[in-house]
């Protein structure tokens, strides 16, 4: 039996590349006027929009899958230690490094406030995926244990029911006209908000796998998706062009059409999996692995990428900042015992 599988990886691979794209777009985005490169940058953000989104649900696949979710002590051995102790470590190196960056004189002081601070906040605004993550695992055994008591249809009415709460109403409240905001949002101590949009994916990725057949074949998923993308483009363009029109239509949330793009993407990501060629799997199996650390690394890479171009040039910065990361985080994966502290 595979110990890896296949799409997992794949998705793995292809939402680190979109968060990268996201952080060296949006940061261009800030920058730009309407004229000079915002319609490509705006396309860009919609496309990668479910990057974050398809790192939730690719863990919730791989950890609600997995027999050994029920072994507490594995959960703190080993997969709250790859997460944390990474963390902390490229926490602390990426603020030494910025620290040289930004200041003629250093100092040690912003760094440790920093760090002791990290357990309040994370210690870069990029990284407050850990959080929830690092909850679910610490659920995990209890979440493993409901799903796998639970058939399908009620899954699919926990997942109605997040993205009723979650999506539907907050995006309603945020976009009619009054007097409808107001009474479409939900009071604070009745509000389900508590499911959390988070483990809403966590969920649906474990609920994909279920997915025996797709009937959907890849050429429709990439139609559907190219309507779904064109959708989120022309909202994300009136958003901007009139202030009086306010659609959250990306981002992480409250955007409406995010679960349906994240979940096109990995049921498309899902069947080419499995057509892969042998070569071409090692090739996916080989840089999963450095997802993480990529992940961890790419607010440096995309710093040393501005060194080189301007803010606005988000492709290159993206590239430079992808082929830093990989690279070193590819060294680092070689040395024995650093290994398992950075990546």
């Amino acid at each position: 039996m595979r110990s890896r599988v296949v799409y997992w990886d794949l998705i793995r691979i292809v939402a680190m590349l979109g968060v990268i794209m996201n952080h060296a777009t949006a940061n261009a985005l800030a920058k730009m006027s309407y004229i000079e490169n915002w319609n490509f940058a705006s396309v860009m953000i919609c496309i990668v929009t479910p990057a974050v989104p398809l790192f939730f649900m690719i863990s919730g696949a791989a950890i609600l899958n997995s027999p050994r979710t029920y072994n507490i002590g594995r959960i703190f051995r080993r997969r709250l230690f790859r997460i944390i102790v990474p963390y902390v470590m490229w926490s602390f190196i990426s603020l030494v490094t910025f620290e040289f960056m930004d200041h003629q004189h250093f100092s040690w002081t912003p760094i440790w406030n920093t760090m002791m601070m990290i357990f309040h906040k994370p210690t870069f605004e990029a990284f407050w995926f850990l959080y929830p993550l690092i909850g679910f695992y610490l659920l995990s055994p209890l979440l493993k244990a409901m799903v796998d008591h639970a058939d399908t249809k009620l899954l699919d009415y926990a997942i109605i029911i997040w993205f009723v709460t979650n999506f539907l109403l907050p995006v309603l409240s945020q976009s009619l006209p009054k007097p409808w905001p107001k009474i479409l949002d939900v009071y604070s101590m009745g509000s389900l908000m508590f499911l959390a949009k988070s483990l809403g994916y966590f969920i649906l990725g474990y609920r994909l796998t279920l997915v025996k057949k797709i009937r959907l074949k890849p050429i429709v998923n990439i139609l559907l998706s190219f309507i779904v993308l064109v959708v989120m483009i022309f909202v994300n363009y009136l958003n901007y062009k009139y202030k009086n029109i306010n659609i959250p239509i990306i981002g992480y949330a409250p955007a409406i059409l995010t679960p349906l793009l994240a979940s096109l993407n990995f049921l498309f990501f899902k069947q080419i999996g499995s057509t892969l060629s042998a070569k071409e799997a090692r090739i996916v199996e080989y840089i999963a692995p450095l997802t993480y650390g990529v992940y961890l690394i790419h607010g440096i890479g995309i710093r040393i990428a501005q060194n080189f171009t301007k803010d606005l040039n988000f492709t290159l910065i993206f590239l430079i900042a992808a082929g830093f990361s990989l690279a070193v985080i590819w060294i680092v994966y070689r040395i024995p015992f650093i290994n398992k502290l950075l990546s």
